[in-house]
């Protein structure tokens, strides 16, 4: 079976290089190329010069480098539709090429589904997240587009045109993702979330249950999380990276811990915009330094796992959500987990049994659980060993195997 796959980030075979863009798409790659009766090929944007396309272990990948006028670099600072246009020819010249038997687009969020409205090839999208429900939670409670500008300064006029120009580019986003729904009768999905979600968007859609892929430095390591031996709490979080992961729910959980006199330290890895920050630091009234949150930066698997396995927990704040790979990846490795109710997570996390949910933008009760778990030597150890458990069986390798060569025949008969 001929199979194309149409991927937001590079892959990293291509790339040929340590550092990992898209981690789950990479590792559902991993899997694939075990399956001797699957023919894949990938296609995927870069930037700079068209490269030529490459094969790579039997992959075929096709680098997508779009050219853009003046003219068009400008409107498509503000708008999804000239990238859609550029892009569709592109994508509909590889399927001539490739004459696949079914093709594979992940995610909704990208001009990639559109390629369903003119051909007739089975076409499934491997739902990731979703632009409707992100831009209904783009901003917290009491946020709104005038606080980013307000925080950046009205003298930094250029740094205001660009935070409103991406403001206008993630509302345009939304028509071409309803496009897409619209388009793509199959789709891929591990919750309740997203098998709620596109039925709503496309009733009497076809929806095929495919658990995530993730990185073998998490499903398979040895590396176990036990009780700290220190007195202290160590809290761990990745992704603040945008309003949507709540980075002010961490900021106002962190200061009712300090304000409690509660010893602890959290731990974020990844990069938050100063924007963001600032932002928030200005709207909660006081910094993430002095309530003893620490930004690591991006870590790479070995760092990241290690970080997580010395943490006394996981905690994620985020007001919308699908299956977050921090949280699954956290699980693999038995880390007690506390995190908002919101989107698929309570598939992936049994509240009471494998760690505490909470409801959004009620830092009062993340910091309630988070003390709560840390003074239970028991429950930490229940929920560790729960959540290992599960994810381990959730995750596994060649139980995906079977699902995704399950769901590429079912689709293709």
């Amino acid at each position: 079976m001929k199979v194309l796959w149409f991927e937001v980030t590079p892959p990293a075979k291509y790339l040929g290089q340590g550092w990992v863009i898209g981690g789950w798409q990479d590792s559902l790659e991993r899997i694939v190329r075990q399956i001797p009766e699957i023919e894949l090929s990938i296609a995927f944007e870069v930037t700079g010069i068209q490269p030529a396309p490459q094969t790579i272990n039997d992959v075929k990948y096709y680098p997508i480098a779009l050219q853009y006028t003046k003219k068009e670099k400008k409107q498509s600072e503000i708008s999804w539709n000239i990238h859609a246009e550029k892009l569709l020819p592109e994508l509909k010249k590889i399927v001539e090429e490739v004459k696949p038997d079914l093709i594979h687009v992940f995610g909704t969020e990208w001009p990639f589904g559109l390629i369903a409205e003119t051909i007739t090839i089975p076409t499934v999208i491997h739902i990731q997240g979703s632009i409707a429900p992100y831009n209904n939670a783009m901003f917290p409670p009491g946020y709104n587009l005038w606080d980013i500008l307000g925080t950046i300064g009205w003298t930094h006029l250029s740094r205001i045109k660009k935070r409103y120009k991406e403001y206008k580019l993630d509302k345009s986003r939304l028509e071409i993702e309803m496009r897409a729904w619209k388009a793509v009768a199959h789709y891929m999905g591990r919750t309740h979330w997203d098998e709620a979600l596109s039925e709503i968007m496309h009733p009497n859609r076809k929806y095929y249950h495919v658990e995530e892929a993730l990185r073998t430095e998490f499903t398979t390591t040895e590396k176990k999380w036990e009780i700290p031996s220190r007195d202290s709490i160590q809290l761990i979080s990745t992704g603040c990276s945008n309003f949507w992961k709540g980075p002010d729910m961490l900021l106002k959980t962190a200061k009712i811990l300090t304000d409690l006199g509660i010893d602890f330290e959290w731990y974020v890895a990844g990069m938050m915009p100063k924007d963001v920050k600032h932002t928030v630091e200005k709207k909660v009234g006081v910094r993430f330094a002095q309530c003893n949150v620490r930004f690591t930066g991006f870590l790479q698997p070995e760092k990241l796992s290690e970080l997580l396995v010395n943490s006394t927990m996981y905690v994620h704040t985020a007001y919308v959500e699908n299956s977050p790979n921090s949280i699954c990846e956290a699980q693999c490795l038995g880390v007690p987990i506390v995190s908002t109710n919101v989107g698929g997570i309570a598939s992936l996390v049994k509240h009471g049994e494998q760690g505490l949910l909470v409801p959004a933008n009620d830092p009062w009760q993340m910091a309630y659980a988070i003390i709560k778990i840390s003074k239970n030597k028991d429950l930490m150890i229940q929920f560790s060993n729960n959540s290992r458990e599960c994810a381990r069986k959730r995750h596994d390798d060649h139980s995906i195997k079977e699902q995704i060569l399950k769901t590429y025949y079912s689709i293709v008969k």
